[in-house]
């Protein structure tokens, strides 16, 4: 597997197939591998690339990794598609790895083709999600004091703002956070954290596929709707992945969307 320097860190990475690029972008409490059949479906008309976030898998983390940001790790993504010679790429991501392919489509549209956004944490664009924000922050202040084990409460889904719809990974894929727990306390909140440019969603001059599916949780779901809403040129998708995400559940249906994004 390449690596990739990155501003202090080594990213790893793989590519597959060839034709149109499609990047992958994983959520929290994974690794580039939640990926591997949604990569497959893609290789039969375009060119997969998937890779482990900074702090996760084979990829570094800085010495004393506290916090990330989204911008922060959407130009690791950049860094990434200019190294490969992958733009502009098609930029899929779920969870936390949605918001940063939101990041990338309007700051970076030069490097974006398209997005895919999967169950995409905009909890901002909610009203009614600060209350549960502050109870999630609140339950992490209490297991703290507690002693609590703080990556079993997130993975347990018992934060459904912070913490949305990790408790649906498969334990083989949730088991990196369990690997890496200082990286799942980096990232948490990130989403909430970043700051939304309204502005620049009507503005948007590239197609977007906003995907939930149909175990998505009603929060998520509330929020998807909501981006849908005020992003220009993006189209509702809901898709049929049983109890699990929907890149993990239906990972065929998945590929077959984002290809459906080539230009």
């Amino acid at each position: 597997m390449p690596t990739l320097e990155a501003r202090g860190v080594e990213i790893a990475w793989s590519a597959q197939g060839q034709g149109q690029p499609v990047l992958l972008v994983h959520e929290t409490a994974a690794d580039g591998s939640v990926w591997d059949a949604v990569a497959e479906s893609v290789t039969r008309r375009a060119r997969a690339i998937t890779y482990d976030r900074r702090g996760w898998g084979n990829s570094s983390a800085p010495e004393d990794y506290r916090r990330t940001t989204v911008e922060e790790q959407s130009e690791d993504a950049a860094a990434l598609l200019e190294s490969a010679g992958a733009v502009p790429a098609i930029i899929v991501g779920a969870g936390v790895g949605a918001t940063l392919a939101l990041d990338l489509l309007l700051r970076r549209s030069d490097l974006v083709a398209a997005t895919m956004l999967i169950e995409p944490p905009v909890l901002q664009l909610l009203p009614m999600a600060t209350e549960a924000l502050s109870q999630d922050r609140r339950r992490l202040e209490l297991a703290a004091e507690s002693g609590e084990d703080m990556i079993e409460l997130y993975l347990s889904g018992a934060l459904p703002a912070l913490g949305a719809e990790v408790s649906r990974l498969p334990e083989r894929l949730a088991g990196a956070a369990r690997e890496r727990p200082g990286s799942v306390i980096a990232e948490m909140g990130i989403s909430a954290a970043w700051r939304v440019p309204l502005p620049r969603l009507a503005a948007v001059e590239r197609p977007s596929a906003i995907v939930t599916g149909l175990s998505t949780s009603p929060l998520l779901r509330d929020a998807a709707a909501a981006l849908a809403d005020r992003l220009a040129g993006s189209s509702a998708h809901e898709v049929d992945s049983g109890t699990a995400p929907p890149h993990v559940g239906a990972p065929d249906q998945v590929g077959a969307l984002a290809l459906a994004l080539t230009p």
